[in-house]
């Protein structure tokens, strides 16, 4: 048996990883070290990643549901100008307190507590939602929400580190499939709801989400239960412990990205972006990630961002920048699509709720089956670069596409939708994969939550920014759109400001008793309505398209991560041998005897 394990160890020095693969066996944990051989994988794994499955559905439903709603929320807490940060105030906690969870993770393997812990904040913020009557409590429970969101980075390390390196795009994928099954039917359940109660239909949609964190958390409990894996730390107190997490850093982080995120949500839109409140959020929280990245650079060598995740030559930070402007690039596109494309959809062609899910489902029922395609590929092919070029540039195309839609052109908009989806789903399973196999495994959740981090910041900055934009363009549009068709059509100068009034606040009853209206001056206002929203929606599709030809261009600096793609199980979650033989291959401190 020792000489089975030696010739493992050998093989992987042959191939420059052998300082890599002590630190995962170290302080007698369980690896699989044969890398030439596939290992047979038994209930254990899968069950494993089943429960991470229904995690991720759980997580994507409570972030795609509630842009669905969102106009009707706004609407009857009666707040609409702060509704958007229920839906930003999840990449802002995402991207300023996952590293800390992923870190604290990977420094004392505390990966299960995590999941479970926070996936009970998310059950308890989805049981405070339905009973808010103004939209502080709304977002306050939306916060505990975010808290469970951002176990992400944690999520995504689980399957990847208990399968073969090479199979880590498939166990991406695989568990992405239940992301992508939450963001097809959550739009249609959450339009449903609405549309079924009332005006407060959304509120029961957090009922949902509650039973959903609910049962993510008893599927954690029962299907995740990895051996004890031990760190340098075990035999510290909880309170010693705390002391070698990353506290500094993670205060900088936190304070930096909450300003900066909230400055962009007040700027144009409750406040000028030259006033005293916006510009002290924005200066406070920039200098605060300044000093965060001056910190974790000369104040400490093992905070959020671990100085091991830029040695081996430089590699490490190669394809750890890469991976985190991809997921930048990725971020600013996906929440473009997901927050603003229901919108485009209810003021062009639908305000039926059920149907603005239904027209989602182009994207997101394909991005669910190409993802698994993408997925099995990368790791058949055992490439990475290739298939996530096609799908940035098939994602490109659909966003082009929506970026020229016009009233009346519905079968365009779900022809851009459906591109969306087929090249929606081969880049968060490559580029997670790539990060994770360009990194040791003992940082292996810190790296993910670096990547994610940047998806979240970038999803926070530009939904904010595709906000203002679109506010600041529909305040010029409406007015100057509507106007013109309606004085065009021959309505008295005297009632041009009423009529405006009434007819973006949809008061048709109120329409008719306004002085010199008629139905044609009626059908043409509505009309040009419309053609406003329309013009001032697709300004973000305009703005994310570029930014998805320079992402083709950046995943050509990916390294070729071929070479890593082999059999090498970093935490099993059970001792494993090879498929065609009944010897262990398995590195654990019995197996030397």
């Amino acid at each position: 048996m020792s000489d089975l394990n030696d010739s493992a160890v050998q093989a992987h020095h042959e191939k420059g990883d052998s300082a890599e693969l002590r630190e995962i066996a170290g302080d007698g944990n369980l690896v699989y070290a044969d890398v030439e051989d596939e290992p047979a994988l038994h209930w254990k794994t899968w069950l494993a990643i089943l429960a991470i499955f229904f995690q991720q559905f759980a997580t994507l439903f409570a972030l795609i549901g509630p842009p669905t709603v969102l106009i009707y929320i706004g609407r009857d807490l009666q707040n609409s100008q702060r509704q958007n940060w229920i839906p930003n105030i999840a990449p802002m906690v995402q991207a300023s307190l996952g590293p800390f969870f992923a870190s604290a993770s990977d420094t004392f393997q505390i990966r299960k507590q995590f999941l479970m812990g926070l996936s009970v904040l998310g059950f308890i913020g989805s049981t405070i939602a339905p009973g808010s009557q103004d939209i502080y409590r709304l977002i306050g429970a939306s916060l505990l929400i975010a808290m469970a969101i951002a176990t992400g980075p944690i999520a995504y390390a689980v399957p990847s580190e208990i399968v073969p390196r090479r199979w880590r795009p498939f166990a991406q994928g695989a568990i992405n499939v239940g992301a992508g099954l939450a963001a097809t039917t959550a739009p249609i359940i959450c339009g449903a709801m609405q549309s079924g109660i009332g005006g407060g239909g959304w509120r029961n949609t957090y009922w949902l989400q509650a039973g959903l964190w609910g049962a993510s958390t008893i599927g954690i409990l029962v299907g995740y239960n990895p051996p004890k894996r031990h760190t340098r730390y075990d035999h510290l107190s909880w309170i010693q412990k705390l002391g070698k997490l990353d506290l500094v850093g993670s205060f900088l982080l936190t304070a930096g990205m909450t300003l900066l995120i909230t400055g962009l949500n007040l700027g144009g839109n409750l406040f000028r972006w030259r006033s005293a409140e916006v510009l002290g959020c924005l200066i406070s929280g920039i200098l605060s990630l300044i000093t965060f990245g001056a910190y974790e650079a000369w104040g400490t060598a093992t905070g959020i961002l671990h100085h091991d995740l830029f040695r081996d030559n430089g590699r490490h930070l190669a394809a750890l920048t890469t991976c985190c402007a991809l997921f930048w690039l990725e971020g600013l596109m996906f929440f473009g699509f997901a927050n603003f494309y229901p919108i485009l959809m209810t003021f062009l062609f639908t305000t039926n709720t059920v149907m603005v899910g239904v027209y989602s489902l182009p994207c997101f029922a394909i991005a669910t089956v190409t993802t698994m395609l993408f997925a099995a590929f990368s790791s058949k092919a055992k490439m990475i670069r290739s298939p996530l070029v096609i799908g940035f540039a098939i994602w490109t195309a659909g966003i082009a596409v929506l970026a020229a839609v016009q009233p009346g052109q519905l079968g365009i908009a779900l022809a851009g939708a459906t591109l969306v989806g087929v090249g929606i789903g081969a880049p968060i399973v490559l580029i997670i994969a790539a990060v994770q196999l360009s990194s040791p495994h003992h940082l292996i959740a810190t790296a993910t939550a670096a990547v994610v981090a940047s998806r979240a910041l970038a999803g926070g900055i530009f939904t904010a920014v595709y906000s203002a934009v679109m506010t600041n363009r529909l305040d010029k549009y409406i007015p100057s759109y509507v106007s013109t068709a309606a004085l065009g059509s021959g309505l008295p100068p005297s009632s041009l400001g009423a009529f405006i009034g009434a007819l973006t606040s949809h008061d048709f009853a109120g329409l008719s008793q306004i002085p010199g209206v008629s139905p044609a001056i009626t059908a043409a206002g509505a009309a040009a309505l419309t053609k406003a929203y329309a013009d001032g929606i697709r300004v973000i599709f305009i703005i994310a398209a570029p930014f998805g030809i320079v992402a083709c261009i950046f995943t050509c600096l990916l390294p070729n991560l071929k070479g890593k793609m082999d059999y090498l199980v970093e935490a099993p979650m059970e001792e494993l041998h090879h498929r065609h033989h009944h010897f262990s291959h398995s590195t654990s401190p019995g197996s030397h005897q």
